[in-house]
C-alpha cells in the first residue's frame, strides 16, 4: 500500500544511494599520477640546480627576459608619465 499524506517513511534516500566501492577511481588514478609527474619534475629541477646546470640557451632567455622587462617597464613609466601631464 502507499504511504499516506503525513506519514513517516522508515527508509532513508541516503541508504538507497549509498555505495562502497573499494577500488580507486580514474580521477584518483589520474591525479595520483600527474602528482607523480609533478614531484618528478620538481626533483630533476633542484638537482640540476644543486649541480649548478645552467645550458648557454637559459642564460641568454634569462638575460632576454630581463631586458624586456626593463624595456616595458622603462615604456609604461613614460606612458603614465604622458598621461599625468594631460591632467
Amino acid at each position: 500500500a502507499p504511504p499516506q499524506a503525513g506519514a513517516s517513511s522508515t527508509t532513508t534516500s541516503a541508504s538507497k544511494t549509498r555505495t562502497s566501492s573499494k577500488s580507486l577511481s580514474t580521477e584518483a588514478i589520474v591525479l595520483a599520477s600527474l602528482g607523480a609527474l609533478l614531484l618528478l619534475a620538481s626533483l630533476l629541477w633542484a638537482l640540476a640546480r644543486w649541480w649548478a646546470f645552467e645550458p648557454r640557451w637559459v642564460l641568454s632567455l634569462r638575460h632576454a627576459l630581463s631586458e624586456a622587462g626593463y624595456r616595458t617597464s622603462s615604456s609604461w613609466a613614460e606612458l603614465s608619465d604622458w598621461a599625468k601631464l594631460g591632467r
